[in-house]
């Protein structure tokens, strides 16, 4: 065989290996891109799940605190409507976490407060309560998720 015949089948056995390398490592970048957009979509999807548990858990600890809410109100309405709270007292609580404009914009100045019944002062606790018990339920459901999107560092 001669020395440029030589020559022209080493560069092509050359050219041949390259593109074999070549195209050997275009197909590992593809497997890798591929296994990362499988893990991405698993961590979606178990994400989705994880967040639709909590929202069922949120709604059954919201339809429980309704209930609770209801029963209170039955409760409530057998209750004798006697005075227990005066005027005055009335509107200091009523006063509280109102800024001075809006509360002299809705209540004129010199309006009196009537005295505040049993009924009264349950039927606001009760509904506070259950409020407070609706946001605490939404509020842990929303640190767990944050939680399991960013678990704390080791």
């Amino acid at each position: 065989m001669s020395w440029p015949l030589q020559l022209v089948l080493a560069l092509a056995i050359f050219a041949a290996g390259g593109a074999a390398g070549i195209k050997y490592h275009v197909g590992v970048d593809a497997q890798r891109e591929l296994a990362a957009k499988d893990l991405r979509e698993s961590d979606a999807r178990q994400q989705r799940q994880f967040n639709d548990t909590a929202a069922g858990k949120h709604a059954t600890a919201v339809a429980t605190i309704s209930n609770q809410l209801g029963n209170a109100r039955e409760k409530i309405a057998q209750l004798s409507g006697r005075s227990c709270l005066d005027a005055g007292t009335v509107g200091m609580l009523n006063a509280i976490g109102r800024e001075s404009m809006r509360a002299a914009a809705r209540e004129p100045a010199g309006t009196a407060q009537a005295a505040a019944t049993d009924r009264d002062v349950s039927t606001a606790i009760a509904t506070c309560r259950a409020g407070y018990g609706e946001i605490e339920s939404q509020l842990n459901q929303i640190l767990d998720i944050e939680d399991r999107r960013h678990p704390p560092a080791p």
